[in-house]
């Protein structure tokens, strides 16, 4: 237990000093104001801070939209005398622009606390919001919120909403990603919810090689994945993930510290 502590606090620790990690702290107090995302402001895991991580940037561009159109509402209705639906559409399509999206086969999300009938919305017929019921959203939208993880699954953590990097190895229930700045990797499963963290580097590893990472990994996730143990230990030692003599001692043990699962 106490391993798996301070593989936590190093790998937190390395992922805080990067931009998802900052971006994390410079922005965390604004979680506190819904209930349904204050558990985040205390993250335990690497996973669990991206997991704010990606609804705090859809927070942000939620601001974004609500701000355009409060203004554009405002500038409108001195103009015309009344909301101007369709010149508010046109200008906002023209004006606005998202950095963080899930690219889907129907159209991007760039609201993951929200559904898809929402996020369509928000993005193409954002005039709407301007009327009721949705003029509410600016303020309140607690009722509207679905489980973005459940909801958009392994889409959002292969989105630019987090640095992650997708290893493309997997079966139907979990997939595999690596987090460069912890140096883990993580699988996440269909509900979007973590299974497993791999820890990478151990201590007998005095200077990591971070090349061509993705493709060093594939022979040991491909043994993980059909629950080869010995097979998934002895690819990453290959792999120069862990150290041969760290990998020699978690072959014989049956509780190997550098893979914790979720509640671990």
């Amino acid at each position: 237990m106490a391993n798996n502590f301070l593989q936590t606090w190093q790998e937190k620790r390395r992922f805080i000093k990067s931009p998802d990690g900052q971006f994390f702290l410079n922005h965390r107090r604004r979680l506190l104001k819904y209930s349904a995302f204050s558990d985040l402001f205390y993250p335990q895991t690497v996973f669990s801070m991206l997991q704010a991580v990606i609804i705090l940037k859809g927070l942000l561009q939620k601001d974004q939209i609500d701000d355009y159109l409060k203004i554009q509402g405002m500038l409108s209705v001195q103009s015309h005398g009344r909301v101007k639906h369709h010149l508010i559409r046109e200008r906002f399509l023209q004006d606005l622009q998202f950095k963080f999206k899930v690219l889907e086969a129907q159209h991007p999300m760039i609201l993951p606390f929200y559904n898809r009938a929402m996020n369509y919305i928000y993005l193409y017929e954002p005039d709407k919001l301007l009327d009721y019921p949705y003029s509410r959203l600016s303020e309140n939208f607690s009722t509207s919120i679905v489980d973005a993880f459940e909801h958009y699954s392994w889409g959002l953590f292969s989105s630019n909403f987090v640095h992650l990097i997708p290893l493309e190895l997997g079966d139907r229930t979990a997939k595999a990603f690596y987090q460069p700045d912890a140096r883990v990797i993580l699988i996440i499963n269909h509900q979007g919810r973590l299974d497993v963290t791999i820890s990478l580097f151990d201590r007998g590893i005095k200077k990591p090689y971070l090349h061509d990472i993705p493709t060093r990994l594939i022979p040991g996730l491909k043994a993980y994945f059909q629950h080869d143990r010995q097979g998934f230990i002895t690819g990453l030692q290959q792999g120069r993930f862990l150290s041969s003599g760290y990998a020699k001692a978690m072959l014989k043990t049956k509780n190997a510290p550098f893979i914790r699962r979720e509640k671990e």
